[in-house]
């Protein structure tokens, strides 16, 4: 069974301070953008201004030419590392915002989003393991960040883990984390050990904050089915076929049958 979101990154554009599986939703990298402020702005600050309005304008080659002329120059200045791993995960290229990134992390160990933003592109490549070694570390800095469980439990998910992801997604909604998201990747975890009742109830969470959650309504009856509610299988299996779930037509063929 697929889980709900698949993700990139989700970078913010900044300035010093501080920096939403393959079938799970698509969260993007924290975007925060290092920006400058202040009255009295250096050459590196300016130039840093300039490749966020490349960046902001979708032009992220030339704003990586930009952020890198600046590296070049100051190799401590932490917002252009910052700002061109937000450009190379746009363009796909995680494994060189990994070491922006990296060096971001080297020179500044307790760097929350840095290591959350690293953690999510490591799970995109499949290094699970790698992943939610830097979730935990986001958990280590900040235990409050409810992001950091819900997409740990995705990794841990990801090797089989279910019982492990089942306990982080459960924190992150205990923590105030209410999402279509985190229900159905909560069901589909618990879908896995067999609790389809527990499944169910997770589905229905998920189907009430975004009714045309499609796919949630096709596991939704396949956990039905499953529990021998054959009746209720059927008609959430249409319903999510009604809403654009293609997979769901050879499965009602076969329950007809």
């Amino acid at each position: 069974m697929d889980i709900n979101y698949i993700r990139k990154p989700n970078f913010q554009k900044t300035s010093m301070k501080h920096f939403y599986l393959k079938s799970i939703l698509y969260a993007a990298f924290f975007c925060l953008l290092l920006v400058s402020s202040g009255c009295t702005k250096s050459k590196s600050d300016r130039a840093n201004d300039r490749g966020i309005e490349q960046l902001n304008e979708n032009n992220y080659t030339e704003a990586i030419k930009t952020f890198t002329s600046i590296i070049k120059k100051d190799k401590d200045y932490l917002p252009a590392y910052y700002n061109r791993a937000i450009c190379y995960s746009f363009l796909n290229k995680n494994r060189v915002a990994i070491q922006d990134l990296t060096i971001i992390i080297s020179k500044q160990k307790f760097d929350e989003d840095a290591y959350l933003n690293r953690a999510i592109l490591y799970e995109n490549q499949k290094k699970y393991k790698k992943a939610i070694a830097d979730y935990s570390h986001v958990i280590k800095i900040n235990q409050a960040n409810f992001t950091a469980y819900h997409y740990r439990g995705i990794s841990k998910y990801y090797i089989g883990d279910y019982k492990g992801a089942i306990k982080d997604y459960k924190r992150a909604i205990k923590m105030g984390l209410h999402s279509s998201g985190v229900y159905y990747n909560n069901a589909v975890a618990l879908d896995c050990i067999a609790d389809y009742p527990s499944a169910i109830t997770y589905y229905n969470k998920a189907i009430k904050i975004d009714k045309k959650l499609n796919r949630a309504y096709y596991a939704r009856g396949i956990a039905k089915l499953k529990a021998g509610d054959k009746k209720g299988a059927i008609s959430d299996i249409k319903n999510s076929l009604k809403l654009g779930f293609k997979q769901a037509s050879e499965v009602l063929k076969q329950l007809k049958n």
